[in-house]
This record gives C-alpha cells, structure tokens and sequence, in this order.
C-alpha cells in the first residue's frame, strides 16, 4: 500500500525501543487513549510506545514476538510512503531514501 502524507509529523524519539524476537522486555504501563500501546523498556535501558501485538506474556516476562522498533519518521505534507504494516493507528512506512518508521495514520491516506 502506498500513502500520501497529508499533514507533517515530526519524530517524538530521536534512539526509541527496539528489540528482537524472543527477548525479553519490561512493560510498564498502557497509554490512557490506546490501551493496546504499552511503554516499555527493553535490554538496553530504552523505553517506547509497543503495540501489545508485539509480546505475550510467557514464564512470569513478556517476550518479543517479533522483530521491533518505535522510530518514527519525519514526513512532510506532499510525501509519498510505501506502507509495510499497520498497528493500532500507526503505519510502519518507508520513505523515498529507504528510510523506515511508524507514521501516525491520521497524517496519511491511502494513494493509488
């Protein structure tokens, strides 16, 4: 799917919360407006917004399902994105220079 950025979004966290699948992380506390997004922490001592659908609870830890990161990308109006997922009003998007993150979908539309 591709996306036509329709208002500019600017990227809240400059090294956010990343991990791989099967490691460990700490969930801390759900967020107030979307309950299905957690702030958590993972090995390295960094902590990000992680949609639920990323770990599951497994022998008294939360575990990565998959692979992650919560950067964003900095868009302008008028950009165009390749669309790579979709989770809880976000989009995980790749610019023109290849560069990949999580753009909020009310920023974007879906283009032909």
């Amino acid at each position: 799917m591709r996306y036509l950025v329709l208002k500019d979004y600017t990227r809240q966290y400059a090294d956010p919360i990343s991990f791989e699948q099967g490691e460990a992380i700490q969930r801390e506390r759900s967020d107030d407006q979307n309950p299905a997004w957690w702030w958590c922490t993972d090995k390295r001592g960094k902590s990000g917004w992680v949609h639920e659908s990323f770990f599951e609870y497994e022998d008294y830890r939360y575990i990565a399902l998959e692979n992650y990161s919560a950067l964003e990308l900095t868009v302008k109006a008028g950009d165009v994105l390749d669309g790579l997922d979709v989770r809880g009003g976000w989009a995980l998007c790749a610019n023109a220079n290849g560069d990949i993150g999580w753009v909020p979908l009310d920023n974007i539309q879906p283009t032909a």
